[in-house]
């Protein structure tokens, strides 16, 4: 359960926005939205592509740049 308080100083938009930035960084939209349809396994063939990209993003994710 995500909720804010609002602040004495702090008006309504603001409040709102607050809110939202934390409801977006608990990362429920995605299992919301991950939950609304009933979805089979994936073949292997696709688990094998998911992981191959995320094994890419993994890789560019720890390079250091200088």
């Amino acid at each position: 359960m995500i909720y804010a308080i609002r602040n004495e100083w702090e008006t309504n938009e603001k409040l709102i926005l607050r809110y939202k930035k934390m409801f977006f960084q608990s990362r429920m939209t995605a299992k919301i939205r991950s939950e609304r349809y009933a979805v089979g396994k994936l073949s292997k063939k696709k688990q094998r592509e998911s992981a191959i990209v995320r094994e890419h993003y993994r890789m560019l994710n720890t390079k250091v740049y200088f």
